[in-house]
């Protein structure tokens, strides 16, 4: 998996010469964004700009995690457009990167637009999209607790994982208030312990019994079908997911299992200001975009035929932060629990502080603390074996504050610290976004 790895950042590196013409430009904006750097850093804001953000064919990826706890993964992306009739701002992605963790990741990706149909039905203002991909991630580290929702944090143990999985997705958005699509892929995971007299590994204490998937991982071919029923207003803006899940282990068929997972999230500005119209005096109220009140929700139920068994590893998980980044139960560690079914409500608020008065000679200090902001933050849920298990009286419940730092009307990094959970604090630190868990094709 590493030589994969060090042949796919090579091949990252190299295309760019084959597109010369573009590699020539990309080195003259580099030396117009970045040029005096060290000289005046008023400089450095434009050349942050290019270097993760504007740069092309090749850019820095913008610093991220590749699962909670592995440390922040620094890399490259490569996107080369594609001039193809018909399908405007098609695009053919790579991107690859590693933490000093070693968790890494690369990622490979064909993203096809197509024109949005003008049928009178059709009144989506986004457009079709086809995607082809394949990604892998090495996760040498990643704490397990057990199963269910008493697992004692005393108990935690390690293991590691590497994934890779390949396949296709649609997205057609059929209303402005909704759209479809689905998925077929196919996944492979390696499950290991840990040979480190400092870690606790995972099979020293847990069993096939205790973990499934814990001596065995077969490959699965993936095949989803999901709904995504939203609306947008002035002042609230709502997105939801409703999926349909079927993993086939391409095995035994011991692993296959089903799987309904429901998400929610509402955006709601509670704040106005007022804007200038029409050139004139005139004014209107519009909603303030950098005072946020957010509601998220989730429900998971994972089912199996009788005999077989939710791997452990493709159970999702509350607390923290899950493997793909999402926020939950954010007073207990990263994955404290994991179960076949789960359900999590989580609200947050965020506000940007009030801009200083400028004075005559304008400040950095004042830019620094214009772009400061606070956060506020409440979280409840429980993951159960079976989904009739759930029930309102066996909730966990989280809460927590922290600082927001915007750029614009976008939160670029966040730091809080969870608190409530009864095991201590647990701070955060790192770009994340509340909206994240609605995965768009």
């Amino acid at each position: 998996m590493r030589k994969c790895f060090t042949w796919f950042g090579i091949g990252m590196l190299c295309l760019p010469v084959v597109w010369a013409d573009e590699w020539d430009e990309e080195g003259k904006e580099l030396s117009s964004s970045c040029s005096g750097l060290f000289q005046n850093i008023a400089v450095a804001g434009k050349c942050a700009a290019f270097l993760f953000n504007s740069g092309k064919p090749v850019r820095f990826t913008i610093p991220r995690s590749v699962v909670p706890g592995g440390g922040t993964a620094l890399g490259v992306t490569y996107i080369q457009p594609l001039d193809i009739h018909n399908w405007t701002d098609s695009n053919l992605t790579m991107d690859a990167g590693s933490s000093l963790r070693e968790f890494w990741f690369a990622d490979l990706g064909v993203s096809l637009f197509h024109p949005r149909s003008h049928a009178a039905w059709n009144t989506a203002r986004d457009r079709p999209q086809i995607q082809i991909y394949a990604h892998a991630r090495g996760l040498p580290l990643m704490p397990f607790y057990g199963i269910g929702a008493n697992t004692s944090r005393s108990n935690i143990t390690d293991f590691g994982e590497r994934d890779i999985w390949t396949g296709a997705s649609i997205f057609e958005p059929l209303k402005s208030w909704f759209a479809t699509g689905g998925a077929v892929e196919y996944l492979m995971t390696q499950i290991n312990g840990i040979s480190s007299p400092t870690v606790s590994s995972i099979g020293a204490y847990y069993t096939e019994a205790t973990a499934p998937g814990l001596t065995h991982q077969p490959g699965f071919v993936h095949y989803r079908v999901f709904a995504q029923p939203r609306r947008e207003w002035k002042w609230t803006q709502f997105h939801s997911e409703v999926g349909y899940h079927f993993y086939q282990d391409t095995d035994t068929g011991h692993y296959s299992f089903r799987k309904f997972r429901a998400d929610f999230m509402q955006k709601i500005y509670p704040e106005s200001q007022s804007e200038a119209t029409g050139g004139g005096k005139a004014t209107r109220r519009q909603p303030r975009y950098d005072s946020v009140f957010y509601i998220f929700g989730r429900f998971t139920s994972e089912q199996t035929s009788s005999g077989n068994v939710v791997p452990f590893y493709m159970q999702e998980t509350i607390g923290g932060s899950d493997i793909d980044n999402v926020a939950t139960l954010r007073g207990f560690q990263d994955y404290r629990f994991r179960a076949p079914s789960l359900f999590v409500i989580s609200t947050q608020w965020e506000r940007r502080l009030p801009l200083p008065k400028a004075g005559p000679n304008p400040s950095n200090l004042r830019k620094i603390v214009g772009a400061l902001g606070i956060l506020a933050f409440y979280d409840t849920g429980e993951v159960a074996d079976r989904a009739r298990d759930l029930s309102f009286s066996n909730l966990r419940h989280s809460f927590g504050f922290g600082l927001t730092f915007w750029s614009g009307e976008r939160v670029w990094f966040r730091a809080y610290l969870g608190l409530g959970s009864g095991e201590g604090g647990h701070p955060f630190f790192g770009v994340t976004d509340p909206g994240a868990q609605l995965l768009h094709p």
